[in-house]
């Protein structure tokens, strides 16, 4: 059994656009998610400064009938989160399905080909990622170097970079697409996907993962690049295996 209301207040992809009325609603039901279910349309309409028309409206851009079948798909929700056990699958799960494994492929292939000369750069908890990985090429025996300044490009002409940005908009990767295109470098991206790092990219390996809100403060996630990353080196192991076959 699947989310049903938690992921699309997250994410708000819908199939039209929404009003800034709509968006109040939205935002209170967001912050007030465990106490709806106790609470009348009357309330949220009065509490979220819109009306019970646009309190309706929104039930439907969620694609329920009206505000007690939300209320109910909201309360199966919170069921869902109390379990805690299938809670922490469902969201592991969400994120890996976050995940566009396809643009993997081409990534994989350019890495393979630059395992002579790469670079990698990641900040924060990106940063850890780029680790991880540098660490897993070891055991392929494949040997990389973490820059940490963009003064550092210009001691590895020819190279690959691949930039670690979770959310592809952190200005100093840019800053390091700018750096890495004057190098003349090939630039790889493990990153968010219609962001700025993907655009500035040669290829990218994406995801579509949201940010993580906590009391509206942004709070990095790290476990689908971890995820990515794993799917990066069992590619890369399956070609070396392939290789020694031949």
């Amino acid at each position: 059994m699947n989310y049903k209301v938690i992921h699309q207040l997250k994410e708000r992809n819908f199939d039209r656009e929404y009003s800034k009325s709509e968006s109040a609603v939205l935002d209170y039901l967001e912050e007030h998610f465990q106490q709806i279910p106790s609470m009348t349309v009357i309330k949220v309409a009065a509490e979220s400064f819109t009306s019970q028309a646009t309190v309706n409206r929104t039930c439907k851009l969620l694609g329920f009938v009206g505000y007690s079948q939300l209320k109910y798909a909201i309360e199966e929700d919170i069921k869902l989160m109390h379990q805690k056990s299938f809670s922490h699958v469902m969201d592991t799960e969400y994120m890996i399905s976050k995940i566009d494994f396809e643009t993997s492929i081409d990534f994989v292939k350019h890495l393979i080909k630059s395992r002579s000369k790469l670079l990698l750069f990641g900040l924060g908890g990106s940063h850890i990622s780029a680790q991880y990985l540098q660490r897993q090429l070891l055991y392929l025996g494949i040997p990389s170097v973490i820059v940490s300044e963009t003064q550092m490009l210009k001691l590895f002409p020819n190279y690959t970079i691949v930039i670690f940005s979770s959310s592809g908009e952190t200005q100093r990767c840019l800053q390091l697409i700018n750096e890495a295109r004057k190098a003349k470098m090939n630039i790889l991206a493990i990153t968010k996907k219609d962001s700025t790092v993907m655009q500035g990219s040669d290829l990218a390996f994406c995801h579509d993962v949201p940010i993580d809100k906590m009391k509206g403060i942004s709070r990095e996630q790290q476990l689908h690049m971890m995820v990515m990353v794993h799917e990066i080196i069992n590619q890369m192991q399956n070609a070396e295996f392939v290789k020694m076959k031949r």
